[in-house]
């Protein structure tokens, strides 16, 4: 049984009695922070609202053809005089018979119910992006949208 310096095991055994404030800054001060950012990062993802389109392109230049045209989307979406389109994620599919035949894929994440209406009736991009579309061979589209019930994940 070692001796302890007075007041050490008061210190070890009740932490609430060592108080020096620099200390008490020094442990506590990083983990409120970072977890303040986290819980907002997920509730914020949690708010959004996630829209998924899926398009059955067969020919490869129609296929690239589309994704050009979101790229323009992405530089041009506008409501209110500023960009609403919160995320744009757009790819070809990977070859896999659970694809059912979709091709591309977009992903868009938007503020609101009503930001997703705007970008449906009356986004001047996405309507450039519909007539770009009118010339491809399209075989189908589907598109869903949802708010997240779950957010998680190593970086959500």
């Amino acid at each position: 049984h070692h001796k302890l310096p007075h007041g050490t095991r008061n210190r070890l055994l009740h932490p609430l009695i060592f108080q020096h404030p620099a200390a008490v800054a020094r442990v506590t001060a990083p983990f409120p922070a970072r977890s303040r950012r986290y819980a907002s990062r997920t509730v914020k993802m949690a708010d959004r609202v996630h829209r998924i389109t899926m398009f059955k392109i067969p020919k490869a230049e129609d296929q690239q053809t589309l994704i050009e045209s979101y790229k323009i989307v992405d530089a041009t979406n506008q409501k209110d005089g500023k960009p609403y389109i919160l995320s744009l994620v757009v790819g070809r599919a990977e070859d896999d018979p659970r694809s059912q035949g979709f091709t591309v894929v977009c992903k868009t994440e938007f503020a609101s119910l009503d930001d997703l209406k705007y970008y449906d009736n009356a986004c001047q991009a996405h309507q450039s992006l519909r007539a770009v579309a009118q010339t491809l061979t399209i075989e189908g589209i589907q598109t869903v949208y949802f708010k997240p019930q779950v957010v998680g994940g190593a970086a959500p």
